[in-house]
């Protein structure tokens, strides 16, 4: 767990300049002045919205683990260490596609000996329902740039397809047959296999409905958020219906190019697309709205889970087992 730590911190600085260059390279002072007067309470307003979408999310963190029968393993496992478990995952939000948040996986076998394959399959099942989610939203604003139709469209089969292969116990035992062939894969297929069952189980139409529903609520909170933030600025006038696909188009952009977080590919993604499709957004204005929502969610997302996790490693011997652990210690149960 401590190799997952570090690579977050190095992602961490990386964002960090990263947003630097960005406002060297658009000039420093006309997003001063641009920001002089900004109502920061939209931005505050943000930044609830954001907690309300970590609390839906933790709802489905909940049902998955119930539907996982986790609790029959980790009788001791209250709510209240479940919600910091997942929290303290959001610090790997950085992490390419957000799988760093197996971090999750890694703390409660630490803490409670639940095994790691049990609920690995948790993070599949969040991103996958989360990009449900998203084209559904984008779906909501397409309606106003019709020209986006085809990308939607691209983006329902890929998920469609996912949907069918982690939610068929044939298929995805027929891929893994096939790739243990290759020998290089052998181990990764050979860990692979324990995930099948937890897989399944959440890709079940009724988990899988109310893992989509909860996603669409919580990153329907996102979309209003960045509503607000850009709305916020003298001038703009945003649609909500076209703030919701500039943001869901910029978090798919993000999750599809697979960098750390989406760093680059999201908040370029909407400046861009925000500077072009928003009347009376300029670049300045496009620069500062894509900063400030990704600083009311990544960013807010990572300082509640640093904390989090500083809080959940407080015991010495939780601390001890998570830290010491090696790679291949969880996935051997």
């Amino acid at each position: 767990m401590s190799t997952l730590l570090r690579r977050t911190l190095y992602t961490v600085a990386a964002g960090i300049l990263l947003y630097v260059a960005a406002v060297l390279y658009f000039d420093v002072e006309p997003l001063r002045q641009t920001l002089a007067g900004y109502p920061w309470w939209a931005f505050g307003a943000a930044l609830m919205l954001s907690a309300g979408n970590y609390l839906l999310r933790f709802a489905k963190w909940e049902l998955s683990l119930g539907w996982l029968r986790v609790r029959e393993q980790a009788p001791g496992l209250t709510r209240g260490r479940s919600l910091l478990v997942y929290l303290a995952g959001l610090s790997m939000s950085v992490t390419p596609g957000k799988v760093g948040e197996v971090l999750r996986s890694m703390l409660l076998k630490a803490s409670d000996g639940v095994p790691f394959t049990r609920t690995a399959p948790v993070v599949v099942a969040d991103r996958l329902t989360d990009l449900i989610a998203l084209v559904l939203l984008a779906a909501v604003g397409v309606s106003e740039r019709p020209q986006y139709l085809p990308v939607l469209i691209a983006t329902v089969v890929l998920v469609a397809v996912g949907v069918v292969v982690l939610g068929s116990p044939v298929v995805l035992g027929g891929i893994l047959d096939r790739l243990e062939r290759l020998e290089r894969l052998r181990g990764v297929v050979a860990k692979a296999r324990p995930l099948i069952d937890s897989s399944v189980t959440l890709m079940r139409p009724g988990p899988l409905a109310w893992l989509t529903v909860l996603s669409v609520a919580g990153w329907g909170l996102e979309c209003v958020g960045f509503w607000l933030v850009l709305d916020g600025f003298t001038g703009v006038e945003p649609s909500l219906r076209l703030c919701a696909l500039l943001w869901s188009a910029g978090t798919l952009v993000g999750a599809l190019s697979f960098l750390p977080g989406g760093l680059g590919a999201t908040e370029g993604s909407l400046v861009m697309a925000t500077g072009r499709l928003v009347a009376g957004a300029t670049q300045p204005i496009a620069l500062a709205a894509s900063l400030l929502g990704r600083m009311a969610t990544l960013w807010f997302g990572e300082l509640v889970g640093g904390v989090a996790l500083a809080l959940f490693l407080r015991d010495p011997a939780v601390r001890h087992r998570a830290m010491d652990a090696r790679d291949e210690d969880y996935t051997r149960d």
